[in-house]
């Protein structure tokens, strides 16, 4: 049963010293500012379903616990849109809240604008977005730290699952094109998520799909769908990074120092597909790095770059190569690295990666656990992102997918 209260009763129920706590608080209008600033641990917040329009940024500013974490949702089996049209939808500062089953689509004609639907900054540790679509924006979830009392504060234990994230066309923009851009905070998830249509046009041409940098650490990439090019092609779109481009700039990172991008980061189960103009894994003084069973289809294949870059590499199929640059340094085990894709996975340009020959894929280096990106469970026999005979279709996932646009 919902408990929907509006602001009157809230400040009856102060008048009579009563707490106003809410389990279940029910929203049918886009003030949500009303609602959410005084939340509170345990209360969800449930929108009907509609569609609604963000003007300017939503804050979010109190803290659950994680007992009791603070819930955004909509109403079961419906469908709730959220437009932004300004550069943020919600920006998360409090911790322990959970953003589940939006849509967030960037409706701005400027692409300068409608930068992130969601930034995660300073003090949201243990936020939680899982199962929400976002449409058209630059950098859809934007993580990064924040100066509170001359003190430096990160997000940390962040967890990104299941989401859909995707532009209609290339990004006209000079600011960084990358849908979930990380920068500081440790213990980042990002799990089985779909990633593609990244492009920009403007500006620097290079876009990724997700990076993890800022001297942030022990991070995971896991079960991620990444497609470069999907519906539209163009730019330099390269897959997941740990460091991304370039050095961070000191006042943002952790620490206040970049001389390590990220450490301690691991790359697994992931399969990233259709970025011909760079790499599906990019390494920017990514120290400490493991990168295991995934599977790179139509990419440059792996770059592990600048001094500060080790890694050990194993159990992957990677079509391209697996490169040292300017001083980047990886051991490599039990990797099928082939020029042509189609040896192994001949009709992979259907995005269908069906072995023509599973003996193949049974060459995996022993020891070292990967992830099955069907199931999510440990993966030690097969070489690649799945376990034999698979138990999911890319092909399949991209026709659901295609079908809710």
């Amino acid at each position: 049963m919902f408990r929907a209260y509006s602001l009157i009763t809230a400040l009856l129920l102060a008048t009579l010293g009563m707490p106003a706590k809410a389990d279940e608080i029910f929203i049918t209008d886009d003030k949500f500012t009303t609602y959410m600033k005084d939340a509170k641990p345990g209360d969800v917040f449930i929108i009907a379903p509609g569609r609604y329009t963000i003007k300017r940024y939503i804050e979010l500013t109190a803290n659950g616990t994680k007992a009791e974490p603070i819930t955004i949702k909509p109403f079961e089996g419906g469908k709730v849109i959220i437009e932004t049209v300004g550069a943020i939808g919600f920006k998360i500062s409090g911790s322990n809240w959970i953003i589940e089953g939006l849509e967030f689509n960037g409706t701005c004609g400027n692409h300068q604008m409608c930068e992130h639907a969601l930034q995660i900054a300073s003090k949201a540790d243990n936020t939680i977005v899982r199962r929400n679509k976002f449409v058209d924006f630059n950098a859809a979830i934007k993580g990064n730290g924040e100066i509170i009392d001359g003190r430096q504060y990160f997000p940390d234990d962040v967890l990104i699952e299941d989401n859909i994230l995707y532009n209609t066309t290339p990004r006209i923009t000079n600011t960084p094109v990358t849908p979930i851009d990380v920068v500081g905070g440790r213990r980042w998830v990002v799990r089985g998520n779909f990633i593609a249509d990244f492009a920009k046009v403007a500006g620097s041409p290079i876009s990724y799909a997700a990076f993890l940098k800022g001297n942030s650490d022990h991070g995971l990439f896991e079960r991620n769908l990444v497609i470069c090019e999907w519906r539209h092609s163009g730019g330099v779109r390269l897959g997941l990074s740990l460091g991304g481009g370039g050095v961070t700039n000191p006042d943002y990172c952790q620490g206040r120092s970049c001389k390590i991008e990220h450490y301690k980061g691991v790359i697994r189960g992931n399969v990233i597909m259709n970025c011909p103009a760079d790499v599906g894994i990019y390494l920017n003084n990514a120290a400490s790095t493991e990168i295991t069973n995934n599977t790179l289809v139509n990419t440059a294949g792996i770059d592990v770059r600048f001094n500060g870059s080790f890694a050990t590499i194993v159990n992957n199929v990677i079509e391209g190569r697996i490169k040292e640059r300017d001083g980047g340094r990886f051991r490599g085990f039990g990797n099928v690295v082939v020029e042509d894709i189609e040896d192994i996975f001949p009709r992979a340009e259907y995005y269908d990666l069906t072995p023509e020959d599973i003996d193949d894929l049974e060459e995996a280096a022993f020891g070292f656990e990967g992830r099955d990106y069907c199931t999510g469970k440990p993966l030690e026999k097969w070489v690649g992102a799945f376990d034999q005979p698979m138990s999911c279709k890319i092909a399949d996932i991209l026709q659901r997918i295609g079908d809710e646009r």
